[in-house]
């Protein structure tokens, strides 16, 4: 079964071990569709990308901190933070069917459905230490919502279902759901090298 066909009454609840499990497999479908392939030679290759393997000891360690294991937890959690390159905060709640495309980025908040996240991407607190229900001065996301590279969403926000965080944009407000939010366009401010007088840049987004 595909990630985006996951029943509505599916069971992820990651205090369990059976929740755990299907939240693991959920991650492993939604990036075997991303890179295409689901036989068993590409699910063993794809589960060993550091990518991938982020979010499954991600899961690992959020079960073990729901079932009160803290130092284990929080020891796994380093571990795997030295070696994928990815700091998933176990303390964090991530839905099912999360997609990582690239090492690098950071995550502290909660999440809903279908997560991607891009390279170097994340969100986490930032000042302000309001609730809006992921925790005091954390960000609140929903489904199906894209981090691109270099984005970030910062302190307590609302992202609502289906927002798009383009590329190096930093988000401090919140996003109505449906949304794309994108930095400024760049500018050129100086022209040094030959020939550079006769760059075209391109069409805004």
């Amino acid at each position: 079964m595909k990630a985006d066909e996951l029943p509505a009454s599916a069971s992820f609840d990651p205090a369990t071990w059976a929740g755990t499990r299907r939240l693991i497999t959920s991650d492993l479908d939604r990036l075997c569709s991303h890179l295409g392939g689901h036989g068993g030679l590409h699910r063993a290759y794809w589960f060993l990308l550091p990518n991938f393997q982020a979010l499954f000891w991600y899961r690992l360690t959020r079960y073990l901190l729901l079932k009160g294991w803290v130092g284990p937890a929080r020891i796994l959690s380093l571990i795997s933070n030295y070696v994928n390159r990815v700091d998933l905060a176990p303390t964090s709640s991530i839905g099912p069917s999360c997609l990582i495309t690239h090492t690098g980025g950071s995550f502290y908040g909660t999440a809903g459905a279908r997560l991607t996240m891009m390279g170097t991407c994340g969100a986490g607190p930032w000042g302000n230490k309001k609730d809006v229900g992921a925790g005091v001065g954390y960000p609140l996301i929903g489904d199906d919502v894209m981090l691109a590279q270099i984005s970030a969403v910062l302190g307590p926000v609302r992202i609502g279902n289906g927002a798009r965080i383009g590329p190096g944009t930093v988000v401090w407000r919140d996003v109505p759901s449906g949304a794309t939010v994108m930095a400024a366009r760049s500018r050129i401010i100086r022209v040094g090298e030959a020939g550079a007088e006769d760059f075209e840049p391109g069409p805004a987004a």
